[in-house]
């Protein structure tokens, strides 16, 4: 995927460069160890290097958009979560518990619902 200021200097109009295009790689460091205590993710920060130093997590934001992609990398020494926005399922397993993204892995989670988000994890 494109980022989205290449978009728009492609001549995309900004909204539409926004809604399919990616933001800049974020370094975000994991916090907390529950989806309550976790880091959370700006809207824009769909594109993110995590650093986790073991049970600690990030959390997708509330208003995340649909159908729009977010990637996170663990680039990290220790296995971090990732947990859906508030209230959320991801995989449709339990409401707000986080999904395991060991060491030097990378997961793509698209939001399909309210409360659905669906992952893909590298192997």
């Amino acid at each position: 995927m494109s980022l989205t200021n290449d978009l728009m200097g492609l001549g995309f109009p900004a909204k539409q460069a926004d809604a399919i295009g990616l933001n800049p790689i974020a370094a975000v460091t994991a916090a907390g160890t529950t989806t309550a205590d976790a880091t959370v993710l700006k809207k824009a920060q769909n594109y993110v290097n995590m650093t986790a130093s073991g049970s600690d997590g990030v959390r997708l934001p509330t208003d995340m958009p649909l159908n729009k992609p977010y990637f996170v990398y663990n680039s990290s020494g220790s296995t971090g979560l990732v947990y859906p926005p508030t209230g959320g399922t991801i995989n449709g397993g339990s409401t707000n518990a986080g999904l395991s993204t060991a060491t030097l892995k990378f997961a793509m989670f698209i939001r399909y619902s309210t409360t659905g988000v669906n992952a893909i994890l590298t192997a």
